[in-house]
């Protein structure tokens, strides 16, 4: 899945056939684009303009205009990166990640999760697999969590929430348009923390969320698919789950019985 695909996921459904035929050569496309008029792209594309503007409504844009820029901010802020030294390249940014863990941070959201009825986790594309990991791990604790990644699902789960529940969102970029659309809302639950796990500290996400955790590793990108390594969201998410165990062998150790002298 393109940067951009991603980015407009839960509205690629609504699109006719001809407007996914303009929306995917865009994804395809995103540098030439850029240098493209709306007229231009219409004519390379044998369609009409009205298309082409009918598209970006449905992805919840003002117009082509917006397109273009949401485009090229997607794009612009990702670089390829070579790998001279891959071993050197990876202790370098696994240091850096060391050094800027926050303790307190997650004790606090370990803390919080322990005292949750249920933790709900989200996280889309290549995000997904690490939503399943942590709440199989959480599960193996008898601690209640629901993992999804479907779009229908994620907007449901204000629905299903109680006071002190957690949803901790996963996602590299912190931009993707469905998953800023629902932290959106569900900002306005009562009495439900939003916690995030993603790879850029200053994103639209994480400063959304009551407690966010940042790899801030750079991002690598190649024909407009992320390929950065999701190695360092992993690592801050099993120290959540480290934390998480310590709080939770502890409180099975004071509430064990002391045995008489």
């Amino acid at each position: 899945m393109g940067a951009i695909e991603e980015s407009f996921a839960s509205h690629i459904a609504q699109l006719s056939e001809t407007e996914k035929y303009v929306f995917y050569y865009i994804d395809e496309h995103p540098s030439t684009v850029r240098e493209m008029t709306l007229s231009e792209l219409a004519t390379k594309l044998s369609t009409s303009n009205t298309t082409v503007i009918r598209m970006t409504k449905k992805l919840g844009l003002s117009g082509y205009s917006e397109f273009k820029y949401m485009a090229e901010r997607i794009t612009s802020r990702t670089q390829f990166i070579p790998q001279q030294d891959l071993l050197a390249q990876f202790r370098f940014y696994f240091e850096r990640l060391f050094d800027s863990v926050n303790l307190e941070k997650l004790e606090q959201m370990a803390k919080k999760i322990r005292l949750a009825p249920t933790v709900y986790i989200v996280g889309v594309g290549l995000t997904k697999p690490i939503a399943e990991y942590i709440a199989k791990r959480f599960l193996q604790l008898n601690k209640s969590t629901l993992y999804t990644y479907e779009y229908h699902i994620i907007e449901l789960i204000p629905t299903f929430t109680k006071p002190n529940d957690i949803i901790l969102f996963l996602s590299m970029s912190g931009e993707t348009h469905t998953i800023i659309q629902a932290a959106r809302k569900m900002r306005y639950i009562d009495n439900v923390a939003l916690f995030a796990i993603t790879n850029n500290g200053q994103s639209s996400l994480a400063k959304m969320m009551d407690i966010s955790l940042s790899s801030d590793i750079p991002t690598n990108v190649y024909e407009n698919y992320d390929i950065t390594s999701r190695s360092f969201i992993m690592v801050q998410a099993d120290l959540l789950i480290e934390t998480y165990l310590s709080l939770f062998f502890k409180d099975l150790t004071n509430r064990r019985p002391q045995l008489p002298d």
